[in-house]
């Protein structure tokens, strides 16, 4: 089985339409999905991306038109726009979802995160003002995690132990092997891709960096990094008897210095991750959170990658 995963979308339209556009490109032939939170937040499209995550869960068939409309308005060729709409309908009903402190922020329900910059607090309002009320209802009804107990999966949007908060971040040693309840846990937040291994019996170490990125990883993970080496894609081989921690990176907003869309396929199969990138016009979606009237340094970091 593959499974697809997109975390950290934030109203990124077209960053979400171009995942869909690589996977067609690429002939992936994907299972289920698997999303880690924060569908909303900084960019400029929450409904159209609330829609999107709404028919990829419930298969609903009264969205097909809300999203061709919203897909015959992205500025790609025609061509595109078909298989895009194509993949997204094939794939109705595969979606598993979780919140992430943005789909909280905007409800009026702080996940007890780390207080939000003040040009992200800016657009969470924005959005609550903006949210159509039954994007609203879905994003109320998700939950902080997700076990998918047939395949060794957690789905978290930061950590398993305390989902609803941040402090690995700032102390690796919040997150220790036996805090890791499943043998792969997929996460988000930080919109740095990066997959850790922890076992038991290395130096009990809190964590080992497989695939650190850049200084933000080094402080995330004090202990046992192994490489320093920054890699745009990458795969990691799974093995049994060890727990997982992995990161896909941002689909709507990256920080890793790669204006792309970054998401990960998983093969049960192969037991191997494998980060991917997709390519999208980010002048235009800087434009539309310029246009939106929303903070200049948000729109300015879509372009940068970081």
């Amino acid at each position: 089985m593959k499974f697809l995963i997109i975390a950290d979308i934030h109203s990124n339209l077209e960053a979400l339409a171009s995942v869909f556009s690589d996977l067609h490109e690429n002939n992936e032939k994907i299972d289920r999905i698997l999303i880690p939170g924060d569908i909303v937040g900084y960019g400029a499209n929450p409904n159209e991306c609330c829609a999107i995550v709404r028919f990829l869960k419930s298969g609903k068939s009264f969205l097909k038109n809300e999203i061709q409309t919203i897909i015959q308005e992205i500025d790609i060729n025609d061509s595109d726009k078909k298989n895009i709409l194509d993949y997204i309908f094939s794939m109705s009903k595969t979606a598993i979802v979780i919140a992430g402190n943005h789909d909280r922020e905007v409800i009026g329900q702080p996940s007890l995160c780390s207080i939000m910059t003040a040009s992200a607090g800016n657009v969470a309002r924005w959005t609550t003002k903006v949210l159509h009320k039954t994007n609203f209802r879905f994003l109320e009804s998700l939950w902080f995690r997700k076990k998918l107990r047939g395949f060794g999966i957690e789905l978290v949007h930061s950590t398993p132990n305390y989902p609803q908060g941040y402090l690995y971040i700032k102390n690796a040693s919040t997150l220790k092997y036996e805090l890791l309840y499943s043998s792969i846990t997929f996460s988000g937040h930080t919109h740095k891709p990066a997959a850790y291994l922890y076992t038991k019996e290395k130096r009990n170490v809190s964590a080992s960096v497989f695939i650190p990125a850049d200084q933000f990883d080094n402080r995330l993970m004090l202990v046992e990094r192994e490489s320093m080496e920054r890699l745009e894609v990458f795969d990691v081989s799974l093995k049994p008897g060890q727990r997982y921690y992995i990161n896909p990176g941002s689909v709507g907003q990256p920080r890793d210095g790669t204006p792309k869309a970054s998401y990960m396929i998983y093969d049960t199969h192969a037991k191997q991750a494998s980060l991917k990138k997709a390519a999208y016009n980010t002048e235009i979606v800087k434009a539309k959170i310029l246009k939106a009237g929303l903070p200049f340094d948000l729109a300015d970091r879509i372009v940068k990658g970081n």
